[in-house]
This record gives C-alpha cells, sequence and structure tokens, in this order.
C-alpha cells in the first residue's frame, strides 16, 4: 500500500459510522475526558485507551478498530487496517508506527499510527540523556523506508545519548531544540604518558559508500568533554562523507549547536592509524569530507578543544555556504579561560564559496584557516585573538591559494595579521581594523609540504591582481610590536608582490602610542597607490628590496611633531623609472630634519624617480640621488655630467 493511499484512508469515519476526532500524537487520555466532559463523551462511540503496545496488540480486532494508546512517549491514535502490512511491520523493529496484532498475520492486517511525521520518541527514545542509539536507528530507518526521510522530536526537553549511529540514506534530524548527547569517557591509553584518555566518539558518520544527504536541525550536540581528563585522541563527533566523484550529497546544519566537544584526531595516543596525509595533525569536531554542497545556518560552535568545523575536497567540488553564524572558545564551565585551535578549517573547497554575517570571537589560534582556491567572506566578525591571526589564507606561511574577496568585515584585538595571505586576485575592500598589529599581509615566500596534497600549493611565484581598497584602521594598540596597516613581502626581485592599495587609512589621527609605525610596508614591490595616506610615525611607506611604486592622485599627511618621512628607501633597488608620482600631494609640513625619501644604501639608476605634477615634494636624504621633476632632472653636476655622457648604443 501507498503512503499517500494509507494517510487518505486514516481519516475516514469509522466504528458504526460515528465521526472520530483525531487528536496530534502526544495527546493523552487526560486531554480527551476532561475537555469533553463524561456525558458527552459518553455518548460517543467509545475509543479504548490501552496503556501499553502490548494491550493494544490484543484487542480483539472484529469489535475494536479504533485505539488511543497511553504508553509515556508513544502515544497516539491507533486504527486497524486490514491489508497486507507485513513488510511495514518487518521495517518497524521499534513498533513506533505498524504493530502486528497477536491474533492476526501482518500480511492480513495491522494496527497503524495516525502520523504525519516520525517522532523518535515513539521508537523507544526517553530522551533521559540514556542511550537512544537503536531507537534512533529504528526511527530514520522507517521514515526512509516510508520516503519521509525525517525524524523529529517534538518536546525541546529531551536529551538523548547517540554513539556510532551510520546513516547510510538521506535524511533530516529536526529535535525542535532538543539535544543529542556525545559518549565521552576513556577509550584508550596515552601512548607517551600511559594515563588513560579521554574523548567523544562518533555520534553520526556515514561512508563514501552511502554519501547520504543529512540534514541537523534545531538541535544542540552536547560532547560532554571534560577539562579535567586529558583528551588525546579519537574521532569527529559528526563525520559525513561524500563519494569519490561528484554527486548529490548535501549536508545541513540550520539552528545547530555543538558545544564541549573533545577531540584530538589522529595525534599521538589516539590510538588509530592516520588515515591520510593531509594535515596529520588537524583535529576536528565535525569533518565534512567530499560533500557536494554544505550549508550551515544560524549556528552556534562554542566550548569545544579542537578545530570546531572542517570542510575538506579532494576535487574542489565541496559548495560551502556559512551564514549567520557564532563561534567562540570560551569554555562553559569557566567562560573567561579559552580552548585552543581554530574555529573553521576550509580544504580545497568550490572557488564559489562564501561566508557572511558570521562572528568568531575568543581565539587563541586563528579562527578560520581558509586554505582553498576562491571564496567570498562579507560583513564577518574577527573579535580577540591573542595568539594568532584572524583570517588566514596561508596557514603556517606555508600554502599558496587565490581568488579571494574580503568586504565589510571588522577584525578587532589580533595579535598578529588580521587577513593573511599568500595569493593572486584578491580584493580587500571596506573593512574595519581595531587593536590589530598588521592589519593586511601578503607574503610570497610560502614553504610546506605538497606531499599533504597536491592542492597545497607550495612553490615561490609573483603574487599579481591584489587589491587592498578603503582600509579603516580605528586604532593600533601600543603593545602591539608591527603597527602596520599593509605588509607585502614579495619572494625576491623577480617574483615580486603586485599591489594597488587605495587610501591606507582614514583622516582622523590617532592618540599619541596608538598610530601605525608605517602604512604600507613593501619588500620586493610592485605597488601602485591612491587615496590618502596619512598614518604612521615612522613613514607613510617603507620600501626595501626591489621595488616599483606609482603613486597616482595620492594625499600624503605626515603627523607633524612625529619625526615622519613620507618614503623610507632602506637598502632599495629601484630601476629605471621604477618610482613615480603622478598629481599627488603632501598636504602636511614635514618635520624639522625628515624629508620626502629618506635614502639609506640604495641600489638606483639615474633615471629611477620621477616626480609629476607633484610639486610638493621636496627631496631626498642622499645629494647623490637623481629626481626628473616635471621632465627636468635635478641631480647634482657629477651625475648631471654622467648622464649627459653616456651615448646611445649603435643599431645594426
Amino acid at each position: 500500500m501507498k503512503r499517500r493511499d494509507f494517510l487518505r484512508r486514516s481519516m475516514i469515519t469509522v466504528a458504526s459510522g460515528s465521526a472520530i476526532a483525531f487528536f496530534p500524537a502526544g495527546v493523552g487520555r487526560t486531554s480527551i475526558a476532561e475537555p469533553l466532559g463524561t456525558n458527552v463523551r459518553n455518548s460517543l462511540d467509545t475509543i479504548p485507551y490501552v496503556a501499553s503496545r502490548m494491550a493494544l496488540k490484543a484487542l480483539d480486532t472484529a469489535k475494536i478498530t479504533v485505539a488511543l494508546l497511553t504508553e509515556e512517549g508513544r502515544e497516539g491514535i491507533f486504527l486497524w487496517q486490514p491489508s497486507d502490512y507485513s513488510t511495514y511491520v518487518a521495517a518497524d523493529i521499534a513498533e513506533g508506527i505498524f504493530l502486528e496484532a497477536d491474533a492476526i498475520a501482518a500480511s492480513t492486517g495491522a494496527w497503524v499510527r495516525v502520523y504525519d511525521e516520525v517522532d523518535v520518541r515513539w521508537f523507544g527514545a526517553v530522551g533521559d540523556g540514556s542511550d537512544a542509539t537503536s531507537s534512533f536507528a529504528a526511527a530514520i530507518s522507517l521514515s526512509q523506508f516510508l520516503g519521509f526521510n525525517r525524524v523529529v522530536c517534538r518536546n525541546s526537553t529531551k536529551r538523548f545519548k547517540i554513539v556510532e549511529l551510520q546513516i547510510t540514506e538521506s535524511i533530516e534530524i529536526d529535535l525542535y531544540g532538543g539535544t543529542i548527547l556525545g559518549d565521552f569517557g576513556p577509550w584508550g591509553t596515552h601512548s607517551v604518558s600511559g594515563v588513560s584518555t579521554y574523548w567523544t566518539k562518533n555520534v553520526f558518520y556515514s561512508t563514501a559508500t552511502n554519501a547520504p544527504s543529512v540534514t541537523l536541525k534545531n538541535l544542540t550536540l552536547n560532547g560532554q568533554s571534560d577539562p579535567t581528563f586529558l583528551m588525546a585522541g579519537g574521532t569527529p563527533i559528526i563525520d559525513f562523507r561524500g563519494a569519490d566523484a561528484q554527486g548529490r550529497c548535501v549536508v545541513r546544519l540550520e539552528n545547530f549547536t555543538l558545544t564541549r566537544g573533545g577531540n584530538r584526531i589522529y595525534t599521538v595516543g589516539s590510538c588509530i592509524t592516520n588515515p591520510t596525509t593531509l594535515f596529520d595533525y588537524r583535529n576536528m569536531e565535525i569533518l565534512l569530507y567530499n560533500v557536494d554542497e554544505v550549508w550551515i545556518d544560524r549556528s552556534t560552535f562554542r566550548s569545544s578543544p579542537a578545530e570546531m568545523v572542517q570542510v575538506q575536497c579532494d576535487d574542489q567540488r565541496t559548495r560551502l555556504r556559512i551564514h549567520d553564524c557564532y563561534f567562540t572558545k570560551s569554555r562553559d564551565n569557566n567562560p573567561e579561560t579559552k580552548w585552543s585551535s581554530s574555529g573553521l578549517n576550509v580544504f580545497n573547497c568550490h572557488s564559489s564559496s562564501e561566508m557572511r554575517n558570521t562572528r568568531f570571537w575568543f581565539f587563541g589560534k586563528s579562527p578560520v584557516n581558509w586554505e582553498s582556491d576562491g571564496g567570498i567572506i562579507e560583513t564577518c566578525e574577527f573579535d580577540f585573538v591573542d595568539d594568532s591571526n584572524g583570517l588566514d589564507f596561508n596557514e603556517a606561511a606555508s600554502y599558496r591559494h587565490n581568488q579571494f574577496v574580503v568586504r565589510n568585515c571588522y577584525f578587532k584585538n589580533i595579535a598578529k595579521v588580521g587577513i593573511r595571505c599568500s595569493s593572486s586576485n584578491t580584493l580587500f575592500e571596506n573593512n574595519t581594523f581595531e587593536n590589530v598589529n598588521v592589519c593586511i599581509e601578503y607574503d610570497g615566500a610560502v614553504r610546506g609540504a605538497p606531499a599533504k596534497g597536491t592542492w597545497l600549493r607550495a612553490n615561490k611565484t609573483s603574487l599579481v591582481n591584489n587589491v587592498v581598497r578603503n582600509c579603516w584602521v580605528k586604532s593600533f594598540n601600543p603593545k602591539h610590536p608591527d603597527r602596520i596597516v599593509v605588509r607585502a613581502k614579495g619572494a625576491s626581485g623577480e617574483l615580486p608582490v603586485q599591489l594597488v592599495v587605495e587610501g591606507g587609512s582614514v583622516q582622523e589621527r590617532q592618540a599619541p602610542g596608538h598610530e601605525a609605525t608605517v602604512t604600507v610596508f613593501g619588500q620586493h614591490v610592485n605597488l601602485t597607490a591612491h587615496g590618502y595616506f596619512g598614518d604612521g610615525v615612522d613613514a607613510l611607506f617603507h620600501l626595501t628590496g626591489t621595488v616599483r611604486f606609482s603613486g597616482r592622485d595620492c594625499i600624503f599627511a605626515p603627523e607633524p611633531t612625529k619625526s615622519v618621512n613620507t618614503f623610507n628607501l632602506i637598502k632599495t633597488t629601484l630601476g629605471r623609472k621604477a618610482f613615480v608620482l603622478e598629481n599627488c600631494m603632501r598636504s602636511t609640513a614635514l618635520d624639522t630634519g625628515n624629508e620626502d625619501f629618506l635614502v639609506m644604501s640604495p641600489t638606483f639608476d639615474i633615471d629611477a624617480i620621477h616626480i609629476n605634477g607633484s610639486p610638493d615634494f621636496a627631496g631626498t636624504t642622499s645629494a647623490a640621488i637623481a629626481i626628473t621633476r616635471d621632465g627636468k632632472v635635478e641631480v647634482p653636476a657629477t651625475l648631471q655630467q654622467k648622464k649627459s655622457s653616456t651615448k646611445p648604443k649603435s643599431i645594426r
């Protein structure tokens, strides 16, 4: 019998033609008897109340075809349905919906619950924190058999412990605010210390062979970890796998909370053989591997010692969407302290992946390691990282990934770098920084071990097509050692960073001690500047190594009384026309003893510096440096004579 035919037959009138009032599953005897009153109830055909499934199966189906089961957690109305229900009864091993009568074979008929969803409590999941793995397995299996592919629990106070439940077909689990508990406890002996190690086993997992789509909705997953116990091994609390080739495996986390995870996967003492060469010491609470699509919405991840969420793919097919989420390492049992490790790791996913409206707060290590080509990150917050970087596209200065957009994000209280990358084709715009040591950094000299994944490129190369625009620095922390707005370091003079910086800060001056050291630090760079640059107590630009610089339509405003140079050219190599200012102005006067160009240990072509339409720039600290101003060379006589004596080579 098809499910839709059963549902239609379930709503007919029964019992000698009298209408039966159907109530939602879970309505008990009191809610029927008291509102209707005894007299009213007695005037209707009586629905017998049965206290157990055993009593229900013992009813005489020749006389009774409707019954109300009052067994706690399994309450509901059952109809006797004369038909072949043998396959349904066999599929419902926990007697949640289909029950075989004692006196009649299921091939002739069965007691069938009136239902329009599948509630895990009907299958024996008590919800008192005890192990409900078998009940969930039975409910999920029957829901998949019926084609619902969805199980629920309508009581948000219930708590279910689940241990290593394999998902083999697509399913949605919606607990309407309920809680799933992990199995945290001793599980092996540490190979170094010899003491017991504690961790949380799998709660849900799937394999590449099955590659099901899974939605976890309106629930809290509590791994039950305890900081008083040593945690040095284990498996992800959630481990969902897509197929080896592209398919339609979709994982969704909606209004989902993870707390108190306790995993240290593949580390010393885990008693697990490392199954992959990828980042041996990357530990995670949730692993989504080779999934075709990942959607994480309105979810919270907190109080977990390992990497909270890791999305990893072998062939870049995983499309990742993260919206309106919150990540924190603050401990539930002591909110003023925190766990280490990251919140989100993204490895080798699709270039259209994105993250929006998500906040990361209170981390020691980088909240986000995005080691995947392509991604857009918008309107996110990275706040309080006291030992690392905020948004890291180049974890441990090891790998090169390209094609990123970061805009309208807020970075605050970060000990090292706000946005770090070794990338080409980036656009970082309209971002705000407050108390960040280095706001944005490009590093071309990457290193690493590509054997851990062929997509982890570690070769040195030029970083090109990079733009930083409208970068607003509210304040620097005087305790931070660097205090730089943008730092770009090419691998060598032959492998520079190509970068456009449009505006290095805002016009408002910072409080004493909270200024930048320099606005832009460049080493082996091809740098173009537009807009306003007015922050830095050493210089606005500090350039070293092999450099090409083009400043067009700029306003440079070194801060008075701070002994600031406009440009520091320290051990800088400039080729022919390598440094050009066009239509630029310096809007503030330099302090006595400071220059527009502080030059130390230079290697300059005589035709290196050109200043056009920019009359405010006076000169350099080196009398031997030539400047071509509006087409006319301003140099000492010795250099002028040297230039004029140079003869062009003959052309043959």
